[in-house]
This record gives C-alpha cells, structure tokens and sequence, in this order.
C-alpha cells in the first residue's frame, strides 16, 4: 500500500547503503591516492628527457588500474584473490591452519577451548538486576576489552500477523537497534536464526510423560506411532542475540574489569530485554553461562546435537567453558573441518540495489534439508550518536562527487538521493548502524559445497544482497557467525576509516 501524500509505499524498506570514499573514474579513494606516485615520477621523467620511461611507468598505472576494474569478481579484483591464496599458503606451510587440543593435542592444560579469537574467552555467570541469572563473555585483543551476553528469543512467526502488526514490530526493532547507537559503551549486537534436524528425544518424553498406565491399547498404539514417524528429520529453529558492551575506562584504554562490567551489565540487562517485546522476538531471556556452553560444542561438534540434548533433560551436561572448543579442527582454503563435521561460510559483500520487504530473508532462513546445522547471522554496530551527523554528512559529499563525474547515470542518483534521505532521518532522531551478513552451514560430507556454493547465493535473489565464500577466512568468520558477541573490526589491523578508502 502506498502512501499518496507522502510517496512512501508501506511495508517496503530500503537505503541501505555501503560506506565508501569516492575517488576518480569510479574507482576508490586509496585507489586514486595509489595512482599519484606514478603521476610524480612520469612528470619527473618527462621533466628530465626521459619519456619513454615515463610512458612505461604511465602504461604500468592504467594496467594496473584496468586489471583492478576488470578482473573484479565477487568484489575481489585479481590482487585480491591472489593475496588471499598467498596468505592461505603461508598458514598451511607454517601449520598455522591446524588446531589440535585435548590431552594428546597442543593446549598446555589439555583442554578443548575454542580456538583462534576466542582462545582466551572468559566466561562467567551472575545475576542481573531483575533477579536472573545471566552468562557474561569476555573477550579481549589488539587493545579491546567486550563483554557479551547473549539472549535466546522464541519468536512466533508472522503466520496470521496483519501487516500493521507487522510494519510495528519493525518498527520497534528499529528503536531498539537506535537505542544501541545513544549507549556508547555498546560495541555492537547481532541476531542468529540457527536451523537443525530435531532430534526427536523431547517428543518422546513428552508422549511418555503424559502416558497413563492402563489406557486403551488403541491410544498407546497411536502415540507410538507418532513417536516413531515424527521422531527425526522435522526441523529446529533456534534465535539468539548477543550484546557486547565495551569494557574499556574513559580516561583511558584499560579495563573496567569483570566485577564492574557485570555489575554495570546487570543493571542495563532487564532494559535491553523489555525493548524486545514488541518486536516480535516473543520471549526473550539471557542464557545462563551453562547454555552457552552447550550450544557452542554442539555447533563445534553437530554429532553431539542428540548427546547433549539427553544430558540437559536429565539433569545437565556439565560441560565447563573449556570443554566447548573442539579437539581438531583445520581453517582450509574454502571451508572449514571441525572434529566429526565441515563448515563453509558466506558473507555479505554488497548492499541490496532497491528496496525489501520484511519477508524478504524467508528462503534463507528456512530450515535447509541434507545438512547437519545451518546458522544465519545478521551482524550491527550501532554508530554512536554522537558521530551520526558526520556520517551522514560525509555520505552526502562523497555521492555529490561521485555523481559528478558522469554525465547520466541512475545509480550515482539513487545514491545522492539516498544520502539526503539519511541525512534528512537523522536529523529527525534516527539512528546510522553499520550492518553484514553471515551464513554458516555445516555438513558431514564436503562434497556438499559444490551445490551450496550455489544455493545459498540464490537465497538472497528476493533481497538483491550479494554474498561471497569467506575464501582463507573460514574460522574467523565461523566464529564469528556464532551468538557469542565477537566484533570482528575490534581484532582488525585496520579501522573503519582506513577500510572505507579502499571498499
């Protein structure tokens, strides 16, 4: 339905835009400052006599400038993808690519802790100021201090939802995601929608609990036969949110330390989860540190999906934080192998072009059958408010520029159209969040991927959202793609303001 007053068609969302800075000929900003050297020394060469050196240097920039644009595929140009396998190389010659934990493997306590980023996690479990129990997340690196909680929601669908529910429902989403941005002691949140065969265990405890001795042969024949029909293979949905807060002091970079954080955390907690309820997430509460742990080794370990679910139903796993990681696993080039099951990820590498709607994502994120898990992760950082209109501001310019330099073009006028749009919300109190994607699924056999290589691209077709292989990044981005609160730009070398010079 649309709006003829405004020209706002309801229930279709859009500008979403990818953060860049615009240099010439289309290319990026660090790309058109990469060219100056070449434009000093062919004007130093020309100077001294020599031309046909600057005319070979001159050649060298545009090949070097064609081959960047013309062998983009995926958003890699062939610079890319040749640094990628050089660096994946490098990991497998050094043996950096294997992790082997356990009482035979590498870990000098003989544990079986996550690898990689998380291999110094802390976690904890303490109560907030409602009452509940909640676990807390540490994770620490390259001068970061998050914590974490993490939120399971059990939403109700949108199944005989009218759609002004509907459009409220994004709409308090939205405010909670803004509300994000006005803390700035919040790092970032994401949501995961995990899908998996049911294991069947809890249907029949259900029929065997709810059994009466002495009841007609007939009823106990027929919810058998429902044990034994519906036991397996009908799909698990799981939600889960985490938030990671930053632990570092004002005055300085240091920690706050766990104490406080959880102190600090526990006051804020009850808050963040009552703006979830009307936005259709249903019931919500934060995971005991006891959860985390199971759910993180069966996503390590898919197989012992049916192991631990007997164990929380008769009493518990008793699994400690450093029985979560898995006692093998290898980061190949494409995918990734962990103990009895492999992983390959996908990532989000370019903003829809037009708008969506709110069942946009369905496809992706019904359950997929013929693999063993299958976790789809919607990542935010909430921009601090404070820095909003800087942003915006700077997204106007850049569009103007860029749209300056063609004659005609749609798109160079949907991009300063969507800038003054943004800039024209902010000013109005909305809020700027950066935002990715991540797709993780996990199989038992690898040859899979040659098939999901081009299914799950294809899931995206309704959003027009482009996802590419985390190619030599599988465990990072596996990590990442799980509900644990890891916020990937806080362990990077390089800052946003230095990435958008060159994306």
């Amino acid at each position: 339905m649309s709006d003829s007053n405004s020209g706002v068609i309801q229930g279709v969302y859009g500008n979403l835009r990818h953060p860049q800075r615009t240099g010439i000929l289309g290319l990026s900003l660090g790309v058109s400052l990469a060219g100056v050297p070449f434009i000093l020394v062919s004007i130093v060469l020309m100077a001294t006599g020599r031309a046909a050196a600057a005319g070979v240097v001159i050649g060298v920039g545009v090949l070097g400038a064609v081959l960047l644009v013309a062998t983009k595929r995926q958003g890699r140009s062939i610079y890319g993808r040749t640094m990628l396998k050089i660096a994946q190389r490098r990991k497998e010659k050094s043996g950096k690519h294997l992790y082997v934990s356990g009482p035979t493997g590498f870990t000098p306590d003989g544990a079986t802790r996550l690898p990689g980023l998380m291999a110094d996690t802390e976690l904890t479990e303490h109560i907030d100021s409602a009452g509940h129990t909640f676990g807390l997340l540490r994770t620490t690196g390259r001068g970061a201090y998050n914590y974490s909680v993490v939120i399971e929601a059990r939403p109700d669908g949108d199944a005989l939802v009218d759609q002004d529910s509907v459009r409220h429902q994004v709409s308090h989403w939205g405010g909670w995601l803004q509300s994000l941005g006005q803390d700035d002691g919040i790092r970032g949140a994401s949501v995961t929608i995990e899908s998996a065969p049911d294991t069947g265990l809890r249907l029949r405890r259900l029929l065997s609990h709810e059994r009466a001795d002495g009841g007609p042969e007939f009823a106990r024949i027929v919810t058998q036969g429902i044990a034994d029909e519906y036991d397996h293979g009908a799909p698990e949905m799981t939600v889960r949110l985490s938030v990671t807060f930053d632990g570092k002091t004002f005055e300085a970079n240091k920690d706050r330390g766990r104490e406080e954080m959880a102190t600090d955390i526990g006051d804020r907690l009850p808050g963040i989860l009552s703006g979830l309820y009307s936005t259709g997430a249903g019931i919500v509460q934060a995971c005991t540190a006891q959860e985390i742990i199971d759910f993180t080794r069966v996503a390590y370990d898919p197989t012992t999906a049916p192991a631990v679910e007997e164990a929380q139903m008769n009493g518990g796993t008793n699994l400690r934080w450093t029985d979560a990681g898995p006692s093998y696993a290898a980061d190949l080039f494409d995918y990734y192998k962990h103990d009895r099951a492999y992983s390959s990820s996908w990532t989000l590498y370019e903003e829809p072009r037009g708008t969506f709607t709110h069942d946009s994502l369905r496809r992706l994120l019904e359950p997929m059958p013929g693999v063993l898990r299958k976790r789809v992760t919607l990542l935010y950082r909430p921009v601090p408010i404070d820095q909003t209109t800087d942003l915006v501001q700077r997204e106007i310019k850049e569009a103007t520029f860029g749209g300056s330099q063609q004659r005609v073009s749609v798109r160079a006028a949907q991009r300063q159209a969507a800038a003054m749009k943004s800039a024209q919300e902010e000013t109005m109190g909305a809020g700027v969040a950066r935002f990715g994607t991540i797709v993780t699924v996990s199989v038992a056999d690898p040859e899979q991927f040659r098939r999901l290589n081009k299914e799950i691209p294809s899931l995206f077709s309704r959003t027009r959202l482009r996802v590419r292989n985390a190619l030599a990044n599988q465990a990072v981005t596996f990590q990442a793609g799980l509900p644990l609160g890891v916020v990937l730009p806080d362990h990077m070398l390089l800052n946003d303001e230095i990435s958008d010079f060159f994306s």
